[in-house]
């Protein structure tokens, strides 16, 4: 009986320090974002935050005319040797464009004096428009443009970025920018 006491509150104590963490990241994907995933379409990893692209179903009576998925992003920490853990913020973002979409999702992590740790800025999207061959991103105030990812998935493409604050064109094949509409 001494036994089963030990064990289980070795156990509670595991739960307790280790906090709400899931072994690999695909189980705390489908455990703690608070929509159902459709599809992960990317995973990246910027200043040791995993940043996960996914699509889903728009939710709510005011958007139930929406069909297609809609996007979103979550940002989680950790590894399968330690476990992981979403660290928020979660949400999935629309806007009808007959171009490109552009959304934009902060993870700003501080300290408990309030000392900005992390600050990591997505910009991601959906691209409707043919003739987009390049999606680029620049950090706020500059123009020193980089591609975005660019991710193609059922006949649908998307991109992601990340940088200060992005800004975002589109490029055609001839290298003019297309603008959003």
């Amino acid at each position: 009986m001494r036994k089963c006491k030990v064990l289980f509150i070795a156990i509670v104590l595991m739960f307790i320090l280790t906090g709400c963490k899931y072994p690999t990241l695909e189980k705390a994907i489908a455990e703690t974002i608070p929509f159902k995933v459709k599809e992960v379409l990317y995973k990246t990893k910027s200043d040791g935050i995993t940043i996960v692209l996914y699509t889903t179903k728009a939710e709510g009576k005011e958007v139930d005319h929406i069909k297609d998925p809609v996007l979103g992003v979550s940002f989680f920490e950790g590894n399968d040797e330690k476990g992981w853990k979403n660290d928020g913020p979660n949400g999935w973002e629309h806007a009808e464009s007959e171009t490109y979409s552009i959304y934009n999702e902060n993870y700003t992590k501080y300290d408990d004096k309030g000392n900005v740790l992390k600050d990591i800025y997505v910009v991601f999207g959906e691209i409707n428009n043919e003739t987009i061959i390049t999606i680029e991103i620049a950090n706020q105030e500059t123009e020193d443009y980089k591609k975005a990812k660019m991710i193609e998935k059922d006949g649908k493409r998307y991109y992601v970025g990340i940088g200060f604050r992005p800004q975002v064109r589109a490029l055609n094949g001839n290298g003019e920018v297309i603008p959003q509409q």
